[in-house]
């Protein structure tokens, strides 16, 4: 019962009731507060998108979520590309972006030439030292201009692929959550994927609180992350100390939060 007597807020709503009650059976109270709206897919584009690439095939396919190819893999099924859509994953070098995409694709039969078993994108930057090539990039719900530009540095010719991408959280919720920060209601603020923390401090800069925010989640507000790529989107928003379990998935995360407060409890 690591967390009793404390309240978490969860700014991931896709699993929010499992998450809810991960947290109660450690004794703890979950306020599911979603940062981030709805996943859709602009499946004509990405149709579009497939034909292009199968008819000019690029030097390599770079992927950052199984859950990304695999939609992208429907859509070529429903489109009647299915056979020639395989047998492009099948000839081209492939990486990808983490232990969960890499699976995916041996799960396939395809080993990828290239794996950031981190999954994050400075390890898959730094993995690839690829120059004067066509890349497709597969991304994850969000733009990511630092990575894109490292590859057209290297004179790399980069189309981008959206799968999914996700609609903006609504604002209440995010005004809620920032009251709750502010008014000390909450012990810690745990996030699950790194565009949550995108959409917050994008909310956080509007309203003009960010320093506020900053020092809550430095001094007194324990902020977490589900992995390291969530980690480093933190990080890089100012807050320097993050609570990050070792495996990235949701119940390692709320056993890492129970694991923190027993031993703050002990000290």
């Amino acid at each position: 019962m690591g967390l009793f007597n404390k309240t978490i807020a969860v700014t991931g709503g896709r699993k929010g009731e499992e998450m809810r009650a991960l947290i109660q059976k450690q004794g703890g109270k979950a306020l599911i507060r979603p940062a981030q709206g709805t996943v859709f897919t602009n499946e004509e584009h990405v149709v579009q998108s497939l034909r292009e690439i199968i008819e000019n095939p690029p030097d390599m396919l770079i992927y950052t979520t199984g859950m990304g190819e695999k939609r992208m893999a429907e859509l070529a099924e429903l489109a009647g590309l299915e056979k020639e859509y395989n047998h492009l994953l099948r000839s081209i070098p492939i990486a990808v972006r983490g232990t969960k995409t890499l699976r995916h694709f041996k799960q396939k039969g395809i080993t990828p030439q290239t794996v950031a078993d981190r999954g994050t994108m400075n390890q898959l930057e730094n993995a690839l030292t690829i120059e004067n090539q066509s890349v497709v990039l597969q991304m994850h719900g969000e733009n990511v201009p630092g990575f894109i530009e490292s590859l057209e540095a290297a004179n790399n010719t980069v189309t981008t692929i959206y799968p999914y991408e996700h609609t903006p959280p609504e604002q209440a919720v995010l005004k809620q959550l920032i009251e709750e920060i502010e008014n000390g209601q909450l012990d810690a603020v745990a996030f699950t994927s790194a565009i949550q923390v995108r959409y917050f401090f994008e909310y956080v800069d509007r309203v003009k609180k960010r320093e506020r925010i900053l020092t809550s989640l430095t001094e007194t507000i324990l902020p977490v992350a589900v992995g390291e790529v969530t980690e480093e989107h933190l990080k890089a928003q100012g807050i320097e100390h993050v609570l990050t379990p070792t495996t990235p998935r949701m119940g390692a995360m709320v056993m890492e939060m129970a694991k923190y407060y027993r031993n703050l409890a002990s000290s």
